[in-house]
């Protein structure tokens, strides 16, 4: 593990239920570890260090009962943490149960933390703050507290089909307790994110123009003539939102984790999944030619994420100690 005597440095991923988060994460860090299930899941904090060194790949659990501690090797983390991470209703084994928080030490490919550097960088998975049922109140509470006193910087996710829903703010919901931080601490930066962005494909192909397409290259020079259409209306209801609340020049980001997660993993996908990215790369081949590839990494929308990561925390000229 690293050094106690460094800086901590953490950026807490928050969404509404079902936004994709942990997909998000798991997309963005380049590793499937994280739980990640289309109904809500995480119930408890995972503080993910991201490593530079495998050899310290583990997992430590601690308990609200009085349970030990439990600390998972890394052979077994993959399998077991999916288990600590969910709702107590949903496991009969007590050992899984009143879990507090998971420390995941892993080595992921970005925000890696080294002896080298002054600074460790710490993710932070957050229960829904949304959840309707009995834990609902231990989910909120748990979210205001890291995003109001712990972290030092947000990712704000947002589900692209659910966009609407999630755009006003009371004291108490996301946009309220992230507010009320931007007024206590005006420099604390928030990435708006648009999870699930390759959902804007079926509204773009309703468009009158595309619709009425009379053949296949025609029907794929309208998509091109029309593209990002509907995912710059969402982006811009994203940023009125965010200026209303205080935020002058709010940074939004598109993203599609599923399919990130689907090419990276090529080689191990289920005959379904295999389908799915297949059509989806074959829709920018159409579309643009020999000029997909860069159209199609362009979508996914991780990079550009990662290097606003960056370029704000200065990776580049990281400190050395």
């Amino acid at each position: 593990m690293k050094n106690n005597i460094n800086k901590q440095y953490k950026i807490a991923v928050v969404a509404n239920m079902s936004a994709g988060k942990s997909t998000f994460i798991n997309a963005l860090f380049g590793d499937s570890i994280l739980p990640a299930y289309s109904h809500a899941t995480t119930d408890c904090p995972i503080y993910i260090y991201s490593d530079d060194n495998p050899d310290n790949d583990m997992a430590i659990v601690e308990f609200t009962d009085g349970k030990k501690t439990v600390e998972l090797a890394k052979d077994i983390v993959q399998k077991e943490i999916k288990f600590y991470a969910q709702k107590d209703s949903d496991t009969l084994d007590e050992k899984y149960k009143n879990v507090k928080k998971i420390d995941l030490h892993w080595d992921f490919h970005i925000l890696q933390n080294s002896e080298k550097f002054d600074t460790n960088f710490i993710i932070i998975d957050t229960p829904g703050p949304n959840n309707t049922d009995e834990h609902a109140f231990k989910h909120s509470d748990t979210t205001k507290n890291i995003i109001l006193n712990e972290a030092d910087m947000v990712l704000y996710l947002f589900d692209y089909g659910q966009i609407d829903a999630n755009l006003e703010l009371n004291k108490n919901n996301l946009w309220g307790l992230i507010k009320q931080r931007k007024e206590k601490t005006p420099d604390f930066e928030v990435l708006f994110i648009i999870n699930k962005i390759d959902k804007a494909f079926e509204d773009n192909k309703k468009i009158e123009e595309i619709k009425s397409s009379s053949s296949k290259e025609e029907y794929f020079a309208n998509i091109k003539k029309h593209w990002f259409y509907y995912e710059n209306i969402a982006i811009d209801k994203i940023k009125n939102s965010a200026k209303k609340y205080g935020f002058k020049s709010p940074k939004v980001f598109t993203v599609s984790s599923k399919f990130i997660e689907y090419y990276r993993n090529k080689n191990n996908l289920n005959f379904d999944h295999l389908d799915d990215i297949d059509g989806f790369i074959n829709f920018f081949k159409n579309s643009f030619g020999k000029n997909w590839d860069s159209k199609f990494h362009s979508y996914l929308g991780y990079k550009s994420i990662e290097q606003s990561l960056k370029n704000y925390l200065k990776l580049e000229d990281h400190v050395y100690k």
